[in-house]
């Protein structure tokens, strides 16, 4: 039994020498990690684990719809309202009424302004009645009626007349114009002829008649005009007869 035993060990540790290990003594490593093993062993201190201070989640601010305001309708401005310039009312029909200082006499010098000897003034008004058939030209109708009168007795003298009427505007409300035409003079009271100058004013006359004068607009509709007319001149045995009228027209 014993040599059994020796045989075992002897192949024992002739395995170990084959494997190289080192069967004699404790080596420097094995030595210095024996000593290692023997320092003394500081105590295990758990390491503190840090508080951690929860972070505070940040605060989402809800998302708001964006409010839309309802579009406003633009306010449109009101069409500034343009004066209306004014004109001298020339173009269309129209109607006037003047008052009238009228003169009649047997020559062509009668004077409207003062009573003389031979001639017969009177107060009245005047009737127009006209169209504008372009710029340049209209026509008119004249009805004169006396109203007072002295004179030889003559206080009835009623005057009718047609008329072509040239213009020209001389400014935007300044019209000049002349009148062209005809008319007649009616003298519902004549004089006496007991002396020769006092029958100049006898019945009915009628012949060629003329006149001019100055037209203005106060606004788009009503102009103020002022004129001379010789309703009828001197042609051998008839009465001169003249007017000068201030009077307002409205211009449809």
């Amino acid at each position: 039994m014993r040599l059994k035993n020796s045989i075992i060990a002897i192949a024992v540790l002739s395995s170990m020498s084959f494997a190289g290990g080192d069967i004699g003594g404790v080596t420097s490593f094995e030595n210095d990690d024996y000593q290692k093993a023997n320092e003394e062993v500081v105590p295990y201190e758990p390491t503190a684990i840090p508080e951690v201070i929860p972070t505070a989640m940040p605060t989402v601010a809800p998302t708001v719809e964006p409010t839309v305001a309802p579009t406003a309708r633009p306010t449109v401005a009101p069409t500034p309202k343009v004066m209306e310039k004014v004109s001298s009312g020339v173009g269309g029909p129209y109607v006037g009424l003047a008052i009238s200082d009228m003169g009649v006499r047997a020559d062509d010098r009668v004077n409207l302004l003062d009573s003389e000897k031979h001639q017969d003034l009177q107060k009245g008004l005047t009737l127009v009645v006209g169209y504008d058939f372009m710029k340049y030209l209209g026509a008119e109708l004249r009805a004169a009626l006396s109203l007072a009168g002295e004179g030889q007795g003559q206080d009835n003298l009623a005057e009718y007349g047609v008329y072509l009427k040239p213009q020209y505007p001389v400014l935007d409300n300044l019209n000049i114009y002349g009148l062209l035409g005809y008319s007649a003079i009616n003298m519902s009271d004549p004089a006496s002829k007991t002396k020769y100058n006092d029958n100049p004013f006898d019945g009915d006359n009628s012949g060629f008649s003329f006149g001019g004068g100055l037209n203005y607009g106060v606004t788009s509709n009503i102009s103020v005009f002022t004129d001379v007319v010789n309703y009828l001149r001197n042609f051998g045995g008839t009465n001169s007869t003249w007017g000068a009228n201030l009077g307002v027209r409205y211009n449809f």
